[in-house]
């Protein structure tokens, strides 16, 4: 049984939040976050705390640096959590600042080289210590019991509320919650109560909608979803492989694994819905074309499923009553490549809170969501990536795992 922060007593006591703020940046003047969607996430674990007067050290990593690197510094998240949280943000080095408002207080310090653990318990109730980037020290990805050691000296008590990372065995999701009574985050246990909705009998029909680049990583999770799926809806380079198992042109479209769409097909294909017609180019900036599938040429790529293509897929959306979607359905970074995916945001949005219940997840999936300002029309937003196709997949995720022992 997994515990909720909510279940313990924090007042005065030293909180460790294994946050998920691998975010993007975008540099401007300074590095700034471009999505800010799993730092809101956070916020209703965040917010609860500071109001029980917790003190709270914050833990998390952002991309993959080699060692310490200045351009993967968590300071432009520790300040976009400032603005959310409306309150101030310093960095400081080996002492605190003397305000006597509610501060975030980021540590630009070395914590191997120098011990500064001594700072989380001066920090005053309802304060935040943000610590630097995990992945700046080898010992995280390597779930080292002397990182463990160290990281530990920060806290009484460990939170879990990182889910986009939490299918990763390190030392801030695993040996962590192993060496201190460890707790769910409120985000957490609604990420798990929605997800588990999806795989543990679902209300039918349930429509699977993947897309994206990749079908080497979500073949699992077609797999296990598959058998309560009454269709399965693809786009994006998953469908022109699909296309291609089946043996039409898909020109010099992006395309993985053909075996093992071909596999997928002997099992499922009366559950498989593959586009109709599509939009393609010679290349990205070329002028676009509408094509149906049997039409694409050798030189052309597909960038966009069409019209047809979305009618189809949307009648079949308006009849589930489970909605699970992962992955764009074409270059939707490109404007005119977009349409197609926000066309399936908005089928998907108008279906979900009420009629069905829809769960859409990835970084790039939420973000197009967010572009076609449909998001708070969608049941749950899931922040996990990776996390949430392992989950789906039936797999034990280590930083759930270890909250049951």
């Amino acid at each position: 049984m997994i515990k909720s922060i909510k279940d313990v007593k924090v007042a005065g006591r030293r909180v460790i939040v294994r946050a998920g703020f691998d975010v993007p940046l975008i540099k401007k003047e300074e590095w700034e976050v471009a999505d800010d969607t799993r730092i809101k996430d956070s916020l209703v674990t965040l917010k609860y705390l500071i109001e029980q007067k917790a003190k709270i050290i914050i833990v998390a990593h952002l991309g993959r640096p080699d060692n310490w690197d200045n351009d993967k510094s968590m300071w432009p998240v520790a300040q976009k959590l400032g603005e959310f949280l409306n309150i101030k943000v310093v960095k400081i080095e080996d002492r605190l600042p003397d305000y006597k408002v509610p501060h975030i207080n980021f540590l630009e310090s070395n914590i191997i080289k120098n011990d500064c653990s001594e700072l989380s318990k001066e920090i005053n109730g309802g304060d935040i210590l943000f610590l630097e980037n995990l992945r700046f020290y080898p010992g995280e990805q390597k779930n080292d019991t002397k990182f463990v050691k160290v990281l530990a000296q920060y806290g009484d008590i460990y939170v879990e509320e990182g889910f986009p990372s939490a299918h990763r065995k390190s030392a801030s999701h695993y040996g962590l919650a192993e060496k201190l009574p460890a707790y769910a985050g409120i985000a957490l246990l609604r990420e798990i109560k929605a997800l588990k909705k999806v795989i543990t009998k679902p209300q039918q029909p349930m429509i699977v909608i993947m897309g994206g680049a990749k079908i080497d990583d979500k073949v699992e999770t077609l797999t296990n979803l598959a058998k309560h799926a009454t269709k399965i809806i693809l786009g994006g380079a998953i469908a022109n492989t699909f296309l291609k198992a089946l043996g039409y042109e898909v020109g010099k479209s992006k395309v993985t694994d053909v075996s093992i769409a071909k596999k997928l097909l002997r099992h499922y294909k009366d559950k498989i819905v593959l586009p109709l017609d599509v939009v393609v180019a010679t290349d990205e900036e070329s002028k676009p074309r509408l094509s149906k599938i049997e039409k694409v040429r050798p030189n052309e790529a597909i960038f966009d499923i069409g019209p047809e293509s979305i009618r189809q897929f949307a009648k079949i959306i308006k009849t589930g009553k489970t909605l699970v979607w992962n992955g764009p359905f074409g270059l939707f970074e490109n404007k005119r490549y977009a349409f197609g995916s926000k066309a399936i945001a908005m089928s998907f949005a108008a279906r979900s809170r009420g009629a069905a219940f829809g769960v859409v997840g990835g970084g790039e999936t939420v973000e197009l969501v967010n572009q076609a300002k449909v998001g708070n029309f969608v049941d749950h937003l899931s922040t996990g990536g990776g996390a949430m196709l392992e989950f789906l997949a039936g797999k034990e995720l280590p930083g759930i795992e270890v909250l049951e022992k």
